[in-house]
């Protein structure tokens, strides 16, 4: 029988990780997300372990930080022909919660791709699902424009980021709380906004009149040519219910196609037991969901 021991993850080891759970996820964790994620200051390498089988790296697990101070959460939870490895995830997993225990966060949660056998893994330890994610495409070439006129469109630049970027967080009231949460604040979520347009992203705000009612967003060529990442369409509460979302979608399909893209795919997070409001939208304007996955919780 294979040796098996679960170890910390060497430097030259960090290379061939995104890929490696790619392929072992069967697509569901992305390769741009996972780069961006091991190159930012929510990795540390002492938090990321490795499944070694007599000299081979056959899994992987890592604790990152959220950008609430002392908030973590455990991911790529991840190994190869998974279903003849139990053993070996829960070796790994019990391995980031030992180290998980000498950082004493205030919260922890996981996310995972909705496939077996991370799921029962998870919920083995005492984790329970809390909320489902959805990975939604757009085919760009079918979509049809429908133009509507109650809706100015300007996009965001660095200048006028500063002065909507406050409504930006409240367009995400009340089913993104927890993500505000997460971010530390209302403070440090618009912070992040304005961060992202320094880092690629780019967004349109929507007006009637001089009233900001919506925003929606993208990252051009995220995947690779053509590919772009969608960041989402928002309302303002007290606009909701107008039809503002579907424009907002339109206007970013439309825009998507100008800037040369074919195909845009989002990520958006959805109830256990229904679909939030976004999702239902993201599929009444022909997205495609082909992924999904569970973010899950222990009991305090």
């Amino acid at each position: 029988m294979p040796r098996t021991i679960v170890r910390k993850i060497e430097q030259d080891e960090l290379e061939s990780l995104p890929k490696n759970i790619q392929v072992w996820t069967s697509g569901f964790v992305e390769l741009p997300a996972t780069k961006k994620v091991i190159s930012s200051d929510a990795f540390n390498p002492a938090g990321c372990f490795v499944a070694d089988e007599d000299g081979a790296v056959v899994g992987y697990v890592a604790v990152t930080n959220l950008p609430r101070k002392n908030w973590m959460t455990i991911r790529y939870l991840s190994a190869k022909q998974a279903m003849s490895r139990v053993d070996t995830l829960e070796k790994l997993l019990s391995r980031a919660l030992e180290y998980v225990e000498t950082k004493k966060p205030e919260f922890l949660r996981v996310t995972t791709p909705a496939v077996q056998p991370y799921v029962d893994v998870y919920k083995s330890f005492g984790f329970k699902p809390v909320r489902r994610d959805f990975r939604i495409g757009w085919d760009l070439r079918r979509a049809k424009y429908s133009p509507r006129s109650e809706i100015d469109i300007l996009e965001v630049t660095d200048k006028t980021a500063q002065e909507v970027d406050s409504i930006f967080v409240e367009s995400q009231r009340p089913y993104w709380e927890w993500r505000i949460e997460e971010r530390g604040g209302v403070e440090a979520a618009a912070r992040s906004f304005r961060d992202g347009l320094k880092q690629g992203e780019r967004w349109l705000s929507g007006y009637v009149g001089k009233t900001v009612v919506g925003f929606t967003g993208l990252i051009p060529d995220y995947y690779e040519a053509g590919e772009a990442r969608f960041r989402g369409a928002f309302v303002l509460p007290n606009h909701r219910g107008k039809g503002y979302g579907r424009t907002l979608m339109n206007e970013a399909m439309e825009w998507a196609k100008k800037l040369g893209q074919n195909k845009m795919t989002a990520y958006t997070f959805s109830y256990l037991d229904c679909l939030a409001p976004g999702a239902l939208l993201y599929i009444k304007c022909g997205g495609k969901i082909d992924g999904e996955y569970l973010q899950l919780q222990r009991a305090s």
